[in-house]
């Protein structure tokens, strides 16, 4: 059993949450069901899940227990990295612990068991999704994601992960810049060996290289996942990716 985090923190403006009428996009209804909801539904049904734990605003997040929802409430405290460090105060310090955004509404049991499936023994302090361009386009031929080209092709990142909280308490200052850049590849790529961004620019870097390399910069044991479970890279970000996950989920 893993212990799960369901990062739905942050609200801020923006013309997503203003047409409809929220604070926090995690709240957005979907045919009458929080986007949260769904998540959360998804994460109830994992066998493989066991504690779990959502950071976000207290007073929506209590209407949504109301609801049914089970889950242990944690107050958001600031941005990505202060919101991560207070759900992992819930979690076992030692053991992986599975983190999740709160905007993929399209994620279900099945796809949450192949995740952790992949990440098999578990003896790694990072485990990171990565996915084609090709699945995505394929299977959602409208989203819009950030890639970069690698030696195995034009890739992208999925917005769940499973990472120990004992290395992330330990090393968190480490974090500060690579989660700053985390949209943004060739910012990434700067502040790696130039070694690395030479590989880049004649298109021979692999996974295998941002591995090792990122490793020994974060001071942890980094693995990449190569899935096919789209569904995480599907965020609720625009509004386009709002009509999206609408007419899927109808």
């Amino acid at each position: 059993m893993f212990d799960a985090v369901v990062l739905a923190g942050g609200g801020k403006p923006e013309p997503l949450t203003e047409q409809e009428g929220v604070s926090n996009k995690a709240f957005i209804l979907l045919h009458g069901r929080p986007l949260l909801g769904y998540i959360l539904q998804a994460l109830k049904e994992a066998p493989s899940i066991g504690r779990l734990a959502v950071v976000g605003p207290e007073k929506e997040l209590a209407a949504l227990r109301h609801e049914g929802y089970n889950f242990e409430i944690v107050p958001e405290e600031g941005g990505m990295l202060e919101n991560l460090a207070a759900g992992f105060e819930a979690a076992d310090r030692d053991r992986p612990c599975l983190v999740v955004t709160g905007d993929i509404p399209l994620i279900s049991a099945e796809v949450v068991e192949s995740f952790l499936a992949l990440c098999a023994p578990y003896d790694y302090d990072l485990y990171y999704p990565v996915l084609s361009r090709e699945n995505c386009l394929q299977r959602f031929p409208e989203t819009e994601r950030t890639y970069v080209r690698l030696r195995e092709g034009h890739i992208t990142g999925g917005n769940m992960g499973l990472l120990k909280p004992g290395w992330f308490l330990d090393n968190r200052a480490r974090l500060e810049l690579f989660i700053s850049y985390r949209k943004k590849p060739l910012k990434l790529l700067r502040i790696l060996p130039i070694s690395v961004l030479f590989k880049y620019l004649i298109k021979i870097l692999s996974v295998s290289d941002l591995e090792n390399h990122l490793s020994r910069l974060l001071n942890l044991q980094a693995r990449a996942v190569f899935c096919d479970c789209v569904e995480i890279a599907v965020d609720v970000d625009k509004l386009s990716d709002l009509a999206l996950v609408k007419k899927v989920l109808s």
